[in-house]
């Protein structure tokens, strides 16, 4: 009975990384990783839902690249941007400070 209900719980997880690893790589889900400070000393990394224009690597420190200025002339059908709802409600899943993911995110991108 242990052997099975160990057998289960592998496969579950194993099926919930493969999840998580599918929406990262397709971007339905961002990591956020919050370096330590003297608020949060340990820092933490998270997973998080993924809003419109959101990097794959973010933090509190990312600085977005700049928009080239296009010359319209006439009327423009654009998306109006919606306001960004707060990490806290789009965390998925909390993990520990990951050095990498943070440089990660300081890294110049791509508009």
């Amino acid at each position: 009975m242990i052997r099975k209900t160990l057998y289960f719980l592998l496969i579950v997880a194993l099926g919930a990384g493969i999840w998580c690893a599918f929406a990262i790589w397709t971007g339905i889900y961002s990591v956020y990783t919050i370096p330590p400070s003297r608020e949060n000393p340990d820092g933490s990394t998270l997973i998080v839902g993924r809003e419109e224009g959101e990097p794959m690597f973010n933090s509190p420190n990312y600085t977005p690249p700049l928009k080239k200025p296009t010359a319209h002339s006439g009327l423009s059908f654009t998306t109006v941007q919606k306001p960004k709802r707060p990490v806290e409600l789009r965390t998925i899943v909390k993990l520990p400070y990951i050095a990498w993911a943070y440089k990660k995110s300081l890294e110049p991108q791509e508009e």
